[in-house]
């Protein structure tokens, strides 16, 4: 049993640690104590992000590759771990992004994007579909889906009248098809067990 407990001390001891300034913080206070893709500022308050599950991860990294491979001219679809910078006491890290231009240096862009995407988990869920839609609306974000791996759902939401507006709700079994921010059709299903290929 002292072999147990041992191990899993020594797991613990490796898991790498994290530092945040005493709030209120900044987006520069943040960044001047390196960058950290867990981070996020809320009217600087500090929010640690939970390391995605295995799940979160796979449907992340495979509706990345599904947008990157449509995305027309003038839209990129940025890659994991980029951070938007909504004020200076605002920083957020979607799970997908889909802008008009890299994000300079790789890490925090500044400018409004077409799309955001979230993938929830247990213990994302409530702070995505609340705090986070909340501040992506006020920042004029024209378009963001969120998508639950547990229902296998999507639900997108379109900027009208500075109020987003359920524009589509797909479930497992349906396929979602947009032009916003360019002509995409997503199964919710084969983002988390796409069929075998012909």
């Amino acid at each position: 049993m002292d072999g147990v407990v041992q191990a899993s001390a020594q797991f613990r001891a490796r898991r790498p640690s994290l530092t945040v300034p005493a709030p209120p913080v900044t987006v520069a206070d943040l960044a001047a104590g390196g960058d950290d893709a867990r981070v996020e500022v809320v009217d600087g308050l500090c929010v640690v992000r939970p390391w995605p599950t295995p799940l979160r991860a796979r449907v992340t990294s495979r509706l990345a590759q599904l947008l990157a491979g449509v995305a027309t001219s003038g839209a990129r679809v940025l890659p994991a771990g980029v951070s938007l910078e909504v004020s200076d006491r605002c920083l957020l890290v979607p799970d997908v992004v889909v802008a008009s231009s890299p994000a300079p240096g790789g890490r925090t862009l500044r400018e409004r994007p077409f799309l955001v995407v979230e993938v929830a988990d247990a213990s994302t869920r409530r702070y995505d579909r609340t705090v986070k839609l909340d501040l992506y609306r006020e920042w004029g974000v024209p378009a963001c889906w969120l998508v639950d791996p547990d229902s296998m759902t999507l639900t997108a939401f379109e900027l009208v009248g500075g109020a987003y507006v359920t524009s589509s709700v797909t479930g497992a079994d349906g396929e979602f098809h947009t032009v916003r921010p360019f002509p995409v059709s997503v199964r919710p299903a084969d983002l988390i067990d796409p069929p075998d290929p012909d």
